[in-house]
């Protein structure tokens, strides 16, 4: 997120499509998302036991998951489990958290969420519309400073609303944004291409004022819009010749199907729903019907600006702690986000848009999941052996990818679940979109933190981290998490050296804080169950895209996780997000921070370990008018967890091209 969002975009699209919604199917598994009556039916609940008050403002339903133990144990025919939904709500200026009990009608008492804990993030009704602003005269002037002054060009003002982190500043005793205005006159694609500099608005968001303009002095707006359609372009610099055609065809249907909300191929099956803060999560992940993968999910997402200007500074975003992953869900495009065989799914997220006849919109996000096979183009396995007379023996290599693209502001992340023949489960992060550019006079701007991107812009350099929660359960819930080191050694005879494996496993939460330079080699074990070879199953963690913080704490104290690239906590199902559950201008260390603060015990019990993937974006002129796509990722990789190579069964592919 390097930006705001276009909430004004979603406003009414919810309520429209709500218009003639038909109740989705009945859940068939616990861990099936709600459903538009349930969400409906929570805020309700809540409304008619005097809890909630006419005019709530309801920031999110989630479902809360049914205990592991219960899902676990749970078939179909079984008695259902109770539907229960997590619910944060505003009303008179406050916060607050409950349970509610579907079946039952019922919730538990509402917990006040103080302000000492943070704030509920944004929601589409706060930040849809900024009219007031346009009321103010501190706010007209400052445009008028600049030029805009006719209700023509006010009308081409693009106001986004930007979180305020947390700095012990006054304005923060308040719901806050801290906007950041654009002048789009002309603009098509790129709406981020002339931004007003040197001006910020801060908002009181309960109030829907404006509190303060802070004018800094004027600065050019850029002329140019710097579009990327291909008309653009092609009138800017021209085009290549056109490709001829690639074809990603399967006449036969896919190798994979689907059961309720289950996700069957190759040997592996995962239960696969999507959440309004963090996207897709996969659950129940298991291989030959082994657990590998109770829950994985998206985090968190850090982007600290690496400018310390009056208008840049306090730019430090939770991308989904505050404005929400799944709710920022992107319609999917076939043959150019996913490919042409990919089978696309809608989601359903609740929304809080201003509209009188619901408390709470079920916001319908059409085609946001992509589920797909690729063929990589490259062997699983093979081995060319010249002195048997040229025999060979390979296996063409296919993925399963669950894929999903959020719009967070001017950045676009995919997000990818990857499933292999081999016993891997990758999970990939691309970044795209566009950078965010600050509008400079001539010669200005200080290269030491931003680079000219265009005549008028720098693009400020900055941070992105992000942290996944993976609920391991290797053969079982009872793991341990061993750490190893490869070593040097001295050797005795004309070998001087060798390196070998030290492993030692880690004994309490203190001990599994990693950080970014004490990367090792990371292994979930189960210590209860062995190979046929007398080795404990396990899983590597492996990647190679973790980064130090490179701040003073002061400055990430709210996104404290940032300070490891691994933590490893006891499970525990409160435990949800490496934030906290309110990480909007939380003034102290909420998150993994607390969780540990009890150094829980890991040997042989139910972990859960917290990865951090980081980039430090040192930005380059081929950044701009889009970036092109940038990857990091991590590998959930079986360590004799299986007897033998696990895709030596594969049999010869059918599109192979045989000579």
């Amino acid at each position: 997120q390097e930006s705001s969002m276009p909430f004004a975009a979603l406003t009414r699209r919810g309520v429209a499509l709500l218009i003639g919604l038909a109740a989705l199917p009945a859940w068939a598994h616990p861990l099936d998302p709600l459903n538009a009556d349930e969400i409906i039916g929570a805020a309700s609940i809540l409304l008619g036991g005097g809890a909630a008050q006419p005019g709530a403002i309801f920031q999110s339903v989630e479902l809360r998951e049914p205990p592991k133990q219960t899902v676990l144990n749970w078939r179909p025919g079984n008695p259902p489990p109770p539907r229960q939904a997590t619910v944060f709500w505003r009303q008179n200026r406050q916060s607050f958290k409950t349970t509610v009990n579907l079946g039952a009608g019922t919730y538990a008492p509402p917990a006040l969420i103080p302000i000492s804990e943070g704030q509920l993030g944004l929601t589409i009704q706060e930040v849809s519309d900024f009219s007031f602003a346009f009321n103010d005269a501190a706010f007209l002037k400052a445009l008028a400073r600049r030029g805009i002054v006719t209700p023509a060009q006010l009308a081409k003002v693009f106001v986004t609303p930007l979180t305020a982190g947390s700095f012990g500043l006054p304005e923060e005793g308040k719901r806050i944004v801290k906007a950041q205005m654009y002048f789009t006159e002309g603009a098509g694609i790129n709406l981020y291409a002339r931004p007003i500099e040197g001006v910020q608005a801060i908002m009181d968001l309960d109030a829907r004022t404006v509190m303060r303009v802070i004018d800094t002095g004027v600065v050019p707006v850029p002329p140019a819009t710097h579009d990327f359609d291909e008309a653009s372009v092609g009138a800017l610099i021209g085009l290549r010749p056109r490709m001829k055609p690639i074809h990603v065809t399967q006449p036969q249907g896919p190798n994979f199907k689907f059961e309720g909300a289950f996700v069957e191929w190759q040997k592996w099956r995962f239960h696969a729903r999507f959440d309004r803060r963090t996207g897709p999560v996969v659950s129940l992940v298991t291989y030959a019907g082994r657990p590998v993968l109770y829950q994985g999910t998206l985090s968190e997402i850090f982007v600290p600006y690496q400018d310390a200007d009056a208008n840049w500074f306090y730019r430090t975003y939770m991308d989904a702690g505050e404005f929400g992953f799944g709710l920022l869900a992107s319609p999917l495009k076939l043959g150019l986000d996913v490919p042409p065989n990919a089978v696309l799914l809608d989601a359903l997220v609740s929304a809080a848009i201003p509209d009188p006849s619901v408390p709470v919109v079920p916001l319908p996000l059409p085609q946001v999941v992509g589920v797909f096979e690729r063929l990589t183009g490259s062997p699983a396995w093979r081995h060319f052996e010249q002195f048997a007379g040229g025999a060979y023996e390979g296996r063409a290599e296919v993925e399963l990818v669950v894929r999903s693209i959020a719009q967070v502001g001017n950045y676009d992340y995919l997000l990818d679940w990857v499933f292999t023949q081999s016993g891997v489960v990758r999970a990939e992060i691309g970044l795209t979109g566009i950078d965010a550019p600050k509008a400079v006079a001539a010669g200005g701007g200080d290269e030491a933190q931003s680079t000219p991107v265009a005549p008028g812009l720098v693009a400020p350099f900055h941070s992105h981290f992000f942290n996944f929660r993976l609920d391991l359960d290797i053969d079982g819930p009872n793991n341990s998490f061993v750490m190893g080191h490869l070593h040097t050694r001295n050797a005795p005879g004309p070998r001087k050296s060798v390196w070998s494996l030290e492993e030692h496993v880690v004994a309490n939460e203190s001990e599994g804080r990693i950080a970014p330079e004490g990367h090792g080699r990371w292994k979930v074990i189960n210590p209860g169950r062995r190979n046929a070879l007398g080795q404990p199953t396990g899983y590597l963690i492996e990647t190679h895209d973790t980064a130090e913080p490179l701040l003073k704490k002061p400055d990430y104290q709210r996104a404290g996780f940032i300070e490891n690239a691994l933590w490893v906590t006891a499970y525990d199902p409160e435990q949800r997000y490496a934030a906290g559950d309110t990480p909007n201008q939380h003034p102290g260390s909420p998150g993994l921070p607390q969780y540990v603060r009890n150094n829980r015990n890991l040997v042989n019990r139910d972990l859960v370990v917290w990865l951090t993937l980081g980039h430090h974006h040192v930005t380059v002129a081929e950044d701009w008018p889009v970036l092109s796509r940038h990857k990091l990722g991590f590998e959930l990789k079986p360590a004799n967890f299986f007897d033998r190579n696990p895709a030596l069964d594969l049999r010869r592919a059918p599109f192979e091209v045989m000579h």
